[in-house]
């Protein structure tokens, strides 16, 4: 949701901030969109679900095809979403930032 109008055009892919908002048209080139350290919270995620697919593994200890229909889809919703809310919060954070600063700190 952009953070000026609360209307859902923030993203223009899963994953990717828009350059603008299509409704109130709030530039967004000048906030952090996050792409920074996405590749940090993608590794985090991997780590994570790296380790709990590990411990399915050994405790239950499923066959392969079952692992590889269940771990390719958690793994894409997980860091899409994940990313999402890291863009986001970042983003609106930025904004809040930049809001309360006003125009005289530009």
């Amino acid at each position: 949701m952009c953070p000026r109008c609360e209307n859902a055009t923030l993203f223009e892919a899963p994953a990717r901030i828009a350059l603008k908002c299509k409704s109130c048209q709030l530039d967004f080139t000048g906030l952090e969109r996050g792409g920074r350290l996405a590749g940090l919270v993608t590794v985090l995620i991997a780590a994570a679900l790296i380790g709990l697919a590990t411990v399915i593994d050994m405790k239950i200890a499923p066959p392969f095809w079952l692992q590889v229909l269940f771990w390719g889809p958690v793994t894409i919703a997980s860091v899409i979403a994940v990313l999402r809310l890291y863009k986001t919060a970042l983003l609106y954070r930025q904004f809040e930032v930049q809001t309360q600063e006003g125009p005289a700190a530009e």
